[in-house]
């Protein structure tokens, strides 16, 4: 009876989502009374809820291992990258002590396939849903309890709404800001699709997400936020076949990108309370290539250039940079990509990352679900956020979820001639 309750109830997955949303990133810090400026991995507890999470994902693609194995066999590109990956960090200059990272990174590209062959778009869409309502909730809460105890930005750079930065226990305001920037899209993306009453409740809560997002100081993930919901909208209105509308909306976010890029850096990053040197990412993709050429081919491995040898060449990038500072990635998936995986790596990284975006497109097209839009509108926050981080290399985290949840799937790559047994394997089990 317990058993059938935990799979009816998707405890699995609302744990899993929660992990690698971040939505309790530095709650155990706060359990065991470990600073918010160490990191949340150096937990006790941190530590033995991921280890649950990996054997109960284990035991899940067990039960599943038949539909699971068909996706694996299956999925050709995938194979191919993991494969160039496993050689780039055999060749590593510590490819034992990343090699527990790489299987983390593993693991959340399974968590991901596992979620195509167990659930469906709509139902996964309604979990992220809920779980934004509950951390919304708890984030708000929070606020008199430790918003003040924690400066989530040691710069002290207001926000857009003047205030101090607030990320509750996400402990990063980009993290905070990521999260509530997905849930302003999947807001809107229900509040189009259902009954007229979801639409009033989701418009009220995409503005709690927003000003949430707002709130947390994170101004990458707010842009990003803002052009993904354009240009989604942009594309919504293509599938619908309203042309003339259409060809006017796209007309517009043309011109407002020819304004935005005859803008001076420096003024439009002041609109948002930045400056152009983007806290110190420029210099990190100035140097970018020097680093890069020096292992062109193969990278450095998986999280082989940020290692913690003695010789590590990021200690080299420390003492290139302004004040010594120390950096734990180059805060752009795809220069991270590169560097880590090499040309090819790299490459197939990018094939991968492409196929993931035209099956959210065909999905899209296809319009089966209610919420046929979600899968595109998720990837293409990720996609444009992580112009501005490293999230899509990060493993237990949901940009690498999202990734490969959508090159696998999300529903659409299941509807071409070699996945007919797939589809029939998952009706006869319905």
């Amino acid at each position: 009876m317990i058993g059938r309750w935990w799979f009816r109830t998707d405890v699995f997955l609302h744990a899993y989502l929660v992990m690698v949303l971040g939505c309790i990133y530095f709650l155990f810090n706060f359990i065991e009374g470990i600073s918010f400026a160490e990191r949340a991995g150096e937990s006790t507890l941190f530590r033995a809820a991921w280890l649950l999470l990996y054997i109960l994902l284990m035991l899940h693609i067990a039960v599943d291992r038949k539909r699971f194995g068909l996706l694996m066999l299956q999925s050709h590109l995938y194979l191919t990258f993991m494969a160039f990956a496993l050689v780039s960090l055999a060749l590593s200059a510590d490819p034992a002590g990343s090699s527990v990272k790489f299987a983390m990174y593993l693991l959340t590209t399974m968590f991901s396939a596992w979620v195509v062959v167990s659930r469906p778009v709509d139902r996964l869409v309604d979990t992220l849903f809920r779980i934004g309502i509950v951390v919304l909730i708890v984030h708000v809460l929070l606020f008199p309890v430790i918003g003040s105890q924690w400066d989530y930005d040691p710069l002290h750079r207001p926000t857009v709404l003047g205030t101090q930065a607030y990320a509750g226990v996400f402990g990063h305001k980009n993290l905070a800001g990521a999260f509530f920037g997905l849930m302003v899209l999947i807001c809107f993306v229900r509040m189009l699709a259902g009954p007229r009453k979801q639409f009033g409740w989701s418009l009220l809560l995409m503005g709690c997400h927003l000003f949430a997002l707002a709130a947390a100081g994170a101004a990458g993930p707010l842009i990003s936020m803002l052009t993904a919901l354009a240009v989604t909208f942009g594309l919504l209105l293509v599938v619908l076949g309203h042309r003339g509308a259409a060809s006017i909306y796209w007309l517009c976010l043309a011109f407002v990108a020819l304004v935005v890029f005859a803008v001076p850096s420096d003024e439009l990053y002041g609109l948002v309370g930045r400056s152009g040197n983007l806290t110190g990412r420029s210099f990190l993709w100035s140097v970018w290539p020097y680093f890069f050429w020096q292992h062109p081919w193969l990278g450095y491995g998986f999280s082989g250039f940020f290692n913690e040898l003695p010789n590590s060449p990021a200690n080299e990038l420390t003492s290139m940079a302004p004040w010594n500072t120390e950096f734990g990635s180059f805060e752009n998936s795809y220069l991270d990509a590169f560097l880590q995986f090499g040309l090819l790596g790299g490459a197939l990284y990018m094939l991968l990352l492409a196929r993931a975006l035209w099956n959210t497109i065909v999905f899209t097209f296809e319009r089966k679900g209610m919420y046929w839009l979600a899968p595109f509108a998720m990837l293409l926050f990720v996609v444009i956020a992580s112009a501005n981080d490293s999230s899509q290399l990060l493993h237990n985290y949901f940009g690498c979820v999202l990734v490969f949840w959508c090159y696998f799937g999300p529903e659409a790559r299941l509807q071409v001639a070699p996945r007919r047994a797939f589809t029939r394997l998952r009706v006869s089990e319905a």
